[in-house]
Protein backbone atom coordinates (compact mmCIF):
# COMPACT_ATOMS: atom_id res chain seq x y z
CA UNK A 1 0.00 0.00 0.00
CA UNK A 2 3.28 2.10 0.62
CA UNK A 3 2.65 2.64 -3.48
CA UNK A 4 -0.75 3.93 -3.81
CA UNK A 5 -0.13 7.39 -3.53
CA UNK A 6 -3.80 7.89 -4.97
CA UNK A 7 -5.20 6.48 -1.69
CA UNK A 8 -2.92 7.72 0.86
CA UNK A 9 -1.44 10.88 1.66
CA UNK A 10 2.32 11.79 1.36
CA UNK A 11 3.10 11.85 5.24
CA UNK A 12 1.57 8.21 5.53
CA UNK A 13 3.31 6.80 2.67
CA UNK A 14 6.71 8.08 3.55
CA UNK A 15 6.36 6.27 7.12
CA UNK A 16 4.82 2.93 5.54
CA UNK A 17 8.35 3.45 2.82
CA UNK A 18 9.95 2.84 6.07
CA UNK A 19 8.73 -0.49 6.77
CA UNK A 20 9.47 -1.58 3.20
CA UNK A 21 13.73 -1.71 3.92
CA UNK A 22 14.20 0.35 7.44
CA UNK A 23 12.68 -1.66 10.00
CA UNK A 24 14.79 -2.53 13.23
CA UNK A 25 17.54 -4.92 12.52
CA UNK A 26 18.80 -7.74 14.15
CA UNK A 27 22.20 -8.10 15.66
CA UNK A 28 25.63 -8.12 13.47
CA UNK A 29 26.58 -11.29 15.82
CA UNK A 30 23.14 -13.26 14.71
CA UNK A 31 24.16 -12.59 10.83
CA UNK A 32 27.83 -13.85 11.27
CA UNK A 33 26.33 -16.56 13.17
CA UNK A 34 23.87 -17.78 10.52
CA UNK A 35 26.03 -17.30 7.96
CA UNK A 36 28.65 -19.54 9.59
CA UNK A 37 26.45 -21.88 10.25
CA UNK A 38 24.89 -22.13 6.37
CA UNK A 39 28.77 -22.51 5.48
CA UNK A 40 30.20 -24.74 8.41
CA UNK A 41 33.46 -22.14 7.94
CA UNK A 42 34.45 -18.83 9.01
CA UNK A 43 33.03 -15.48 7.89
CA UNK A 44 36.77 -14.79 6.96
CA UNK A 45 36.72 -17.90 4.65
CA UNK A 46 34.15 -16.17 2.41
CA UNK A 47 34.29 -12.08 2.65
CA UNK A 48 37.28 -10.42 3.67
CA UNK A 49 35.02 -7.66 4.67
CA UNK A 50 31.49 -7.65 6.19
CA UNK A 51 29.70 -4.54 7.38
CA UNK A 52 28.82 -4.08 11.28
CA UNK A 53 25.28 -2.45 10.06
CA UNK A 54 23.21 -3.83 7.85
CA UNK A 55 22.33 -1.32 4.69
CA UNK A 56 18.71 -2.26 5.15
CA UNK A 57 16.37 -4.00 6.95
CA UNK A 58 13.09 -5.85 5.99
CA UNK A 59 9.94 -7.74 7.39
CA UNK A 60 11.99 -11.17 6.82
CA UNK A 61 15.60 -10.48 6.39
CA UNK A 62 18.89 -7.60 6.63
CA UNK A 63 21.33 -6.58 3.75
CA UNK A 64 24.74 -6.26 4.60
CA UNK A 65 27.50 -4.61 2.36
CA UNK A 66 30.79 -6.99 1.84
CA UNK A 67 33.31 -7.69 -0.39
CA UNK A 68 34.44 -11.89 -1.21
CA UNK A 69 37.82 -13.07 -0.66
CA UNK A 70 38.31 -12.57 -4.16
CA UNK A 71 38.01 -9.13 -3.74
CA UNK A 72 34.26 -8.44 -5.34
CA UNK A 73 32.09 -5.93 -3.55
CA UNK A 74 28.74 -7.92 -3.12
CA UNK A 75 24.96 -7.66 -1.09
CA UNK A 76 24.61 -10.23 1.45
CA UNK A 77 20.78 -10.88 2.87
CA UNK A 78 20.02 -13.18 6.00
CA UNK A 79 17.28 -14.21 7.41
CA UNK A 80 16.35 -13.15 10.67
CA UNK A 81 16.02 -15.92 13.36
CA UNK A 82 13.10 -18.00 14.03
CA UNK A 83 11.07 -16.00 11.14
CA UNK A 84 10.01 -19.05 9.94
CA UNK A 85 8.05 -20.37 13.68
CA UNK A 86 6.47 -16.61 13.34
CA UNK A 87 5.08 -17.04 9.76
CA UNK A 88 3.93 -20.72 10.68
CA UNK A 89 1.53 -19.04 13.94
CA UNK A 90 0.65 -16.43 11.47
CA UNK A 91 -0.36 -18.85 8.81
CA UNK A 92 -2.12 -20.84 10.93
CA UNK A 93 -4.28 -17.96 12.92
CA UNK A 94 -5.42 -16.83 9.47
CA UNK A 95 -6.31 -20.88 8.33
CA UNK A 96 -8.66 -20.70 11.26
CA UNK A 97 -10.12 -17.49 10.63
CA UNK A 98 -10.41 -18.52 6.96
CA UNK A 99 -12.35 -22.17 8.19
CA UNK A 100 -14.31 -19.43 10.11
CA UNK A 101 -15.09 -16.81 7.09
CA UNK A 102 -16.63 -19.79 4.78
CA UNK A 103 -18.35 -21.37 7.37
CA UNK A 104 -20.38 -18.92 8.63
CA UNK A 105 -20.21 -16.34 5.31
CA UNK A 106 -22.12 -17.46 1.87
CA UNK A 107 -20.79 -14.20 0.59
CA UNK A 108 -17.13 -15.39 1.74
CA UNK A 109 -17.19 -18.77 -0.02
CA UNK A 110 -17.18 -16.80 -3.46
CA UNK A 111 -13.55 -15.36 -2.43
CA UNK A 112 -12.52 -18.83 -1.06
CA UNK A 113 -10.62 -17.50 1.90
CA UNK A 114 -9.28 -20.86 2.55
CA UNK A 115 -7.38 -21.42 -0.63
CA UNK A 116 -6.44 -18.14 -0.69
CA UNK A 117 -4.02 -18.52 2.64
CA UNK A 118 -3.19 -21.75 0.78
CA UNK A 119 -1.68 -19.82 -1.94
CA UNK A 120 -0.20 -17.51 0.43
CA UNK A 121 1.34 -20.34 2.70
CA UNK A 122 2.86 -21.28 -0.16
CA UNK A 123 4.51 -18.27 -1.05
CA UNK A 124 5.49 -17.66 1.82
CA UNK A 125 7.64 -20.94 2.06
CA UNK A 126 9.43 -20.68 -0.92
CA UNK A 127 10.13 -16.99 0.41
CA UNK A 128 11.73 -18.12 3.39
CA UNK A 129 14.20 -20.66 1.17
CA UNK A 130 16.52 -17.90 -0.36
CA UNK A 131 17.87 -20.54 -2.44
CA UNK A 132 14.24 -20.31 -4.41
CA UNK A 133 14.97 -16.40 -4.47
CA UNK A 134 18.40 -16.87 -5.88
CA UNK A 135 16.54 -19.37 -8.51
CA UNK A 136 13.98 -16.74 -9.14
CA UNK A 137 16.30 -13.76 -9.74
CA UNK A 138 18.64 -16.22 -11.99
CA UNK A 139 15.43 -17.04 -14.32
CA UNK A 140 14.10 -13.26 -14.41
CA UNK A 141 17.70 -12.31 -15.26
CA UNK A 142 17.51 -14.96 -18.31
CA UNK A 143 14.31 -13.19 -19.43
CA UNK A 144 15.13 -10.25 -19.08
CA UNK A 145 18.74 -9.41 -20.50
CA UNK A 146 17.33 -7.84 -23.59
CA UNK A 147 14.78 -5.55 -22.23
CA UNK A 148 15.36 -1.82 -22.25
CA UNK A 149 16.35 -0.43 -18.86
CA UNK A 150 15.97 -3.19 -16.66
CA UNK A 151 18.50 -5.00 -15.04
CA UNK A 152 18.78 -7.84 -12.47
CA UNK A 153 21.44 -8.71 -10.08
CA UNK A 154 23.78 -11.25 -10.24
CA UNK A 155 23.29 -14.22 -8.01
CA UNK A 156 27.15 -15.45 -6.11
CA UNK A 157 26.05 -19.32 -6.18
CA UNK A 158 28.80 -20.34 -3.85
CA UNK A 159 27.98 -17.73 -1.14
CA UNK A 160 23.75 -18.67 -1.05
CA UNK A 161 22.29 -20.97 1.13
CA UNK A 162 18.77 -21.67 2.58
CA UNK A 163 19.36 -18.67 5.12
CA UNK A 164 22.05 -16.51 2.95
CA UNK A 165 21.53 -15.06 -0.45
CA UNK A 166 24.95 -13.13 -1.73
CA UNK A 167 24.23 -10.93 -4.71
CA UNK A 168 26.62 -8.62 -6.77
CA UNK A 169 26.60 -5.33 -5.47
CA UNK A 170 25.02 -2.17 -7.52
CA UNK A 171 25.38 1.54 -7.10
CA UNK A 172 22.10 2.52 -6.93
CA UNK A 173 19.71 4.93 -5.79
CA UNK A 174 16.13 3.71 -4.14
CA UNK A 175 13.06 4.24 -7.36
CA UNK A 176 11.13 6.32 -3.82
CA UNK A 177 13.77 9.09 -3.88
CA UNK A 178 12.29 10.04 -7.10
CA UNK A 179 13.76 13.66 -6.56
CA UNK A 180 16.86 12.37 -7.37
CA UNK A 181 16.04 10.40 -10.65
CA UNK A 182 16.42 11.65 -14.00
CA UNK A 183 14.33 11.06 -17.08
CA UNK A 184 11.41 9.97 -14.66
CA UNK A 185 8.57 9.43 -17.48
CA UNK A 186 10.97 6.45 -19.14
CA UNK A 187 11.45 5.09 -16.32
CA UNK A 188 7.76 4.79 -15.40
CA UNK A 189 7.41 3.61 -19.41
CA UNK A 190 10.18 1.07 -18.83
CA UNK A 191 9.20 -0.46 -15.43
CA UNK A 192 5.76 -1.30 -17.37
CA UNK A 193 7.39 -2.22 -20.39
CA UNK A 194 9.41 -5.00 -19.35
CA UNK A 195 6.79 -5.90 -16.60
CA UNK A 196 4.32 -7.26 -19.42
CA UNK A 197 6.95 -8.38 -21.26
CA UNK A 198 7.74 -10.64 -18.07
CA UNK A 199 3.40 -11.34 -17.92
CA UNK A 200 2.67 -12.03 -21.28
CA UNK A 201 6.24 -13.38 -23.53
CA UNK A 202 7.94 -15.47 -20.17
CA UNK A 203 4.53 -16.48 -18.05
CA UNK A 204 7.01 -15.59 -15.19
CA UNK A 205 7.00 -12.16 -13.64
CA UNK A 206 8.31 -10.52 -10.63
CA UNK A 207 5.45 -10.21 -8.09
CA UNK A 208 6.58 -7.47 -5.12
CA UNK A 209 7.02 -4.46 -7.36
CA UNK A 210 6.73 -2.26 -4.27
CA UNK A 211 9.12 1.04 -4.31
CA UNK A 212 11.27 -0.26 -1.64
CA UNK A 213 12.50 -3.71 -4.03
CA UNK A 214 13.80 -1.26 -6.91
CA UNK A 215 16.54 0.30 -7.60
CA UNK A 216 17.64 3.27 -10.73
CA UNK A 217 21.19 2.69 -11.06
CA UNK A 218 23.53 6.07 -13.10
CA UNK A 219 22.60 4.94 -16.53
CA UNK A 220 18.39 5.08 -15.36
CA UNK A 221 18.52 1.12 -15.62
CA UNK A 222 15.74 -0.26 -12.90
CA UNK A 223 17.40 -2.63 -10.35
CA UNK A 224 14.99 -5.16 -9.34
CA UNK A 225 15.70 -6.62 -5.69
CA UNK A 226 14.12 -9.36 -4.03
CA UNK A 227 12.69 -12.18 -6.27
CA UNK A 228 11.32 -14.13 -2.89
CA UNK A 229 7.42 -13.48 -4.51
CA UNK A 230 6.89 -14.39 -8.07
CA UNK A 231 4.25 -14.80 -10.26
CA UNK A 232 3.38 -17.90 -12.54
CA UNK A 233 0.83 -18.16 -14.96
CA UNK A 234 0.28 -20.33 -18.01
CA UNK A 235 -0.10 -19.24 -21.88
CA UNK A 236 -3.83 -20.46 -21.77
CA UNK A 237 -4.42 -17.88 -18.93
CA UNK A 238 -2.32 -15.11 -20.36
CA UNK A 239 -4.03 -15.29 -23.38
CA UNK A 240 -7.23 -14.59 -21.61
CA UNK A 241 -6.24 -11.89 -19.58
CA UNK A 242 -4.61 -9.63 -22.16
CA UNK A 243 -7.71 -10.65 -24.07
CA UNK A 244 -9.69 -9.12 -21.41
CA UNK A 245 -7.54 -5.88 -21.04
CA UNK A 246 -7.89 -4.88 -24.60
CA UNK A 247 -12.01 -5.21 -24.55
CA UNK A 248 -12.06 -2.98 -21.68
CA UNK A 249 -9.43 -0.60 -23.69
CA UNK A 250 -11.27 -0.42 -27.06
CA UNK A 251 -14.69 -0.70 -24.79
CA UNK A 252 -15.35 -3.82 -26.82
CA UNK A 253 -17.51 -5.16 -23.69
CA UNK A 254 -19.22 -8.14 -25.79
CA UNK A 255 -15.70 -9.58 -26.10
CA UNK A 256 -14.54 -9.07 -22.48
CA UNK A 257 -17.90 -11.11 -21.62
CA UNK A 258 -16.82 -13.57 -24.27
CA UNK A 259 -13.66 -13.83 -22.65
CA UNK A 260 -14.85 -14.52 -19.41
CA UNK A 261 -17.06 -17.32 -20.99
CA UNK A 262 -14.41 -18.83 -22.69
CA UNK A 263 -12.25 -19.35 -19.80
CA UNK A 264 -14.58 -20.52 -17.52
CA UNK A 265 -14.56 -17.64 -15.28
CA UNK A 266 -18.51 -16.83 -15.18
CA UNK A 267 -20.89 -19.06 -17.04
CA UNK A 268 -22.29 -18.32 -20.71
CA UNK A 269 -26.02 -18.62 -19.33
CA UNK A 270 -25.17 -15.11 -17.61
CA UNK A 271 -26.37 -13.13 -21.04
CA UNK A 272 -26.58 -9.86 -18.94
CA UNK A 273 -22.77 -10.01 -18.12
CA UNK A 274 -22.22 -8.25 -21.04
CA UNK A 275 -23.98 -5.39 -19.07
CA UNK A 276 -22.11 -5.86 -15.54
CA UNK A 277 -18.93 -5.49 -17.76
CA UNK A 278 -19.93 -1.89 -19.27
CA UNK A 279 -20.94 -0.96 -15.81
CA UNK A 280 -17.19 -1.44 -14.43
CA UNK A 281 -15.51 0.06 -17.53
CA UNK A 282 -17.62 2.80 -18.80
CA UNK A 283 -17.25 5.20 -15.54
CA UNK A 284 -13.01 4.27 -15.39
CA UNK A 285 -11.97 4.18 -18.91
CA UNK A 286 -12.42 7.25 -20.95
CA UNK A 287 -11.59 9.44 -17.69
CA UNK A 288 -8.79 12.21 -17.51
CA UNK A 289 -5.23 9.78 -16.08
CA UNK A 290 -5.91 11.05 -12.75
CA UNK A 291 -9.28 9.33 -11.94
CA UNK A 292 -7.86 6.60 -13.79
CA UNK A 293 -7.31 3.14 -11.51
CA UNK A 294 -6.51 0.11 -12.14
CA UNK A 295 -7.49 -0.75 -8.18
CA UNK A 296 -10.80 0.79 -8.93
CA UNK A 297 -11.40 -1.59 -11.82
CA UNK A 298 -10.82 -4.51 -10.07
CA UNK A 299 -12.43 -3.24 -6.91
CA UNK A 300 -15.68 -2.99 -9.06
CA UNK A 301 -15.21 -6.04 -10.70
CA UNK A 302 -15.07 -7.72 -7.69
CA UNK A 303 -18.57 -5.93 -6.51
CA UNK A 304 -20.54 -6.56 -9.78
CA UNK A 305 -19.41 -10.35 -10.74
CA UNK A 306 -20.98 -11.48 -7.40
CA UNK A 307 -24.33 -11.63 -8.83
CA UNK A 308 -22.98 -13.68 -11.56
CA UNK A 309 -21.10 -16.52 -9.54
CA UNK A 310 -18.06 -16.00 -10.58
CA UNK A 311 -15.29 -16.55 -8.12
CA UNK A 312 -12.47 -15.42 -7.24
CA UNK A 313 -8.84 -16.93 -9.62
CA UNK A 314 -6.34 -17.68 -7.21
CA UNK A 315 -4.13 -18.24 -9.99
CA UNK A 316 -4.55 -14.57 -11.17
CA UNK A 317 -4.29 -12.81 -7.34
CA UNK A 318 -0.20 -12.36 -7.43
CA UNK A 319 -0.93 -10.95 -11.12
CA UNK A 320 -3.78 -8.71 -9.78
CA UNK A 321 -1.84 -7.36 -6.56
CA UNK A 322 1.62 -6.84 -8.86
CA UNK A 323 -0.87 -4.84 -11.06
CA UNK A 324 -1.78 -2.33 -8.69
CA UNK A 325 1.88 -2.25 -7.10
CA UNK A 326 2.54 -1.48 -10.28
CA UNK A 327 0.07 1.11 -11.07
CA UNK A 328 1.06 2.77 -7.43
CA UNK A 329 4.79 2.81 -8.10
CA UNK A 330 4.77 4.34 -11.85
CA UNK A 331 2.82 6.94 -10.35
CA UNK A 332 5.14 7.89 -7.43
CA UNK A 333 7.74 7.59 -9.94
CA UNK A 334 5.85 10.18 -12.56
CA UNK A 335 2.24 11.31 -11.44
CA UNK A 336 1.31 11.87 -15.30
CA UNK A 337 1.89 8.38 -16.56
CA UNK A 338 -0.90 7.09 -17.81
CA UNK A 339 -0.32 3.35 -17.36
CA UNK A 340 -3.25 2.07 -19.72
CA UNK A 341 -1.80 3.86 -22.74
CA UNK A 342 1.58 2.24 -22.30
CA UNK A 343 -0.03 -1.08 -21.98
CA UNK A 344 -2.13 -0.27 -25.24
CA UNK A 345 0.75 0.36 -27.10
CA UNK A 346 2.91 -2.21 -25.97
CA UNK A 347 -0.14 -5.08 -26.65
CA UNK A 348 -0.58 -3.34 -30.14
CA UNK A 349 3.23 -3.98 -30.83
CA UNK A 350 3.68 -6.87 -29.51
CA UNK A 351 0.36 -8.89 -29.07
CA UNK A 352 -0.64 -10.08 -32.57
CA UNK A 353 2.96 -10.94 -33.71
CA UNK A 354 4.05 -12.85 -30.72
CA UNK A 355 2.28 -13.58 -28.35
CA UNK A 356 -1.67 -13.49 -30.26
CA UNK A 357 -0.57 -15.48 -33.16
CA UNK A 358 1.22 -18.45 -31.67
CA UNK A 359 -2.19 -18.80 -29.37
CA UNK A 360 -4.48 -18.85 -31.73
CA UNK A 361 -2.79 -21.37 -33.44
CA UNK A 362 -2.15 -23.27 -30.51
CA UNK A 363 -5.95 -22.83 -29.59
CA UNK A 364 -7.48 -23.87 -32.82
CA UNK A 365 -9.40 -26.33 -33.39
CA UNK A 366 -7.62 -28.60 -35.44
CA UNK A 367 -4.98 -28.11 -33.10
CA UNK A 368 -7.15 -29.03 -30.06
CA UNK A 369 -8.49 -32.24 -31.71
CA UNK A 370 -5.08 -33.69 -32.28
CA UNK A 371 -4.33 -33.11 -28.99
CA UNK A 372 -7.28 -34.75 -27.54
CA UNK A 373 -6.53 -37.89 -30.27
CA UNK A 374 -3.14 -37.67 -28.86
CA UNK A 375 -5.00 -37.70 -25.11
CA UNK A 376 -7.02 -40.60 -26.13
CA UNK A 377 -4.68 -42.79 -27.16
CA UNK A 378 -2.02 -42.46 -24.21
CA UNK A 379 -5.39 -43.14 -22.24
CA UNK A 380 -5.74 -46.38 -24.66
CA UNK A 381 -2.16 -47.53 -24.03
CA UNK A 382 -2.65 -47.19 -20.33
CA UNK A 383 -6.23 -49.36 -20.21
CA UNK A 384 -4.04 -51.87 -22.80
CA UNK A 385 -1.11 -52.27 -19.86
CA UNK A 386 -3.38 -52.75 -17.22
CA UNK A 387 -5.50 -55.42 -19.31
CA UNK A 388 -1.96 -57.39 -19.87
CA UNK A 389 -0.77 -57.43 -16.65
CA UNK A 390 -3.82 -60.05 -16.08
CA UNK A 391 -3.31 -62.12 -19.48
CA UNK A 392 -3.41 -65.82 -18.83
CA UNK A 393 -1.67 -67.47 -21.64
CA UNK A 394 -2.34 -71.33 -22.73
CA UNK A 395 -1.40 -73.93 -24.89
CA UNK A 396 -3.83 -75.98 -26.78
CA UNK A 397 -3.02 -79.48 -27.87
CA UNK A 398 -3.23 -78.35 -31.65
CA UNK A 399 0.21 -75.81 -31.33
CA UNK A 400 -1.78 -72.19 -31.20
CA UNK A 401 -1.49 -69.17 -28.26
CA UNK A 402 -4.76 -68.15 -27.23
CA UNK A 403 -4.87 -64.76 -25.41
CA UNK A 404 -7.41 -64.32 -22.50
CA UNK A 405 -8.15 -60.78 -21.76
Amino acid sequence: ISSRTDVLNEDIINNLLLICDRLPSFLHKIAVKTIESEFNCKLSDIFSSFSEKPIAAASISQVHRAVTTEGKEVAVKVLRPNIEKTFSKDIKMLSWLAEIAEKFSEQSKRLRPIELVKTFAEICRLELDLRFEAAHSSELKENTKNDRGFYVPEIDWNRTAKKVLTLEWIEATPIYEVEKLNNRKQIAINLIESFCSQVYRDCFFHADMHPGNLMVDSNNNIIALDCGIMGRIDRETCYYVIEILKGFLNRDYDHVAKMHFKAGYVSSQHRNFVTACRAIGEPIIGQPIQKISFASLLAQLLKITGDFDMKVQTQLLLLQKTMILLEGTCRKIYPEINMWKVVEAWISSQHESKIGYREKIRSSYPVKTIQGIFSLIEKLNLIADKKLENIQIKNKSNGKVYFFL
